[in-house]
């Protein structure tokens, strides 16, 4: 895959937002209520603000931001393949991979946590071995984040478990750095710009992400499906030999 076929990847995924800008706006407003649902609660409920609901919150994030990531990714990967797709398919997703979204977020949060203590610990040593170690967590940082982009377009996509999901994703970035570099870059362009404007995180942001990371899965995917195509035709000329 090209740079010019990621831009054009690009390019389909905004008209795709703009020919479904009603779904995209509507899910995203979901996304947004459910998985910041139990820390809106902590903030603006007084009788929840407690030591306990605090930390409550944060564990019930991890579930209600899973799922949510989950059923956006869901119902846009449906938007791209030309279904049928209406509210209750938010529902349908979030019940399907609400509990695989949630480790898998976690997963990557923690992930990213303990690449950050490493840089940190490295750097209050100058010694070359652990300014070495700090590019190579900076490089781990970089390529988890790429995978990331890939994790729940294989989730939704292929309803595989966990690890496998992690694995795929690995796998796909490894196999195509370019594309996925460029996916990388225009994804930390998207949040960057919504969160300076901050409306864009309640009204759009992630149902495009999730149109933007499918579109390039389903791209990307297309080499591997006619590399099996490939080898089922010469399986089957070697059987009529």
């Amino acid at each position: 895959m090209t740079f010019g076929q990621s831009w054009r990847t690009f390019v389909r995924a905004l008209k795709l937002s703009y020919d479904h800008i009603g779904k995209v706006m509507l899910t995203n407003f979901v996304w947004f209520c459910v998985g910041f649902g139990p820390m809106l609660a902590f903030s603006y409920l007084p009788f929840l603000q407690n030591d306990v609901f605090f930390y409550l919150s944060i564990i019930l994030s991890f579930i209600t931001m899973g799922g949510a990531i989950a059923f956006v990714h869901y119902r846009m990967n449906r938007v791209i393949l030309g279904e049928d797709t209406s509210f209750k398919d938010l529902w349908e997703g979030f019940k399907l991979f609400w509990l695989r979204g949630s480790g898998l977020l976690f997963l990557g949060v923690l992930a990213v946590f303990i690449l950050v203590f490493n840089i940190m610990f490295s750097q209050n040593y100058p010694a070359v071995v652990f300014t070495i170690l700090s590019g190579i967590w900076i490089w781990g940082i970089i390529f988890w984040i790429a995978m990331h982009q890939f994790v729940f377009p294989f989730l939704v996509n292929q309803d595989i478990g966990v690890f496998l999901t992690l694995k795929r994703a690995a796998l796909i970035v490894l196999d195509n750095p370019l594309p996925s570099l460029v996916l990388l870059v225009l994804s930390a362009a998207i949040v960057v710009l919504c969160l300076i404007l901050a409306a864009p995180i309640l009204i759009f942001v992630a149902s495009f992400l999730a149109l933007l990371q499918n579109c390039f899965y389903h791209e990307l995917m297309v080499k591997y499906t006619e590399v099996k195509e490939d080898d089922t035709i010469d399986a089957e000329g070697e059987d009529e030999e």
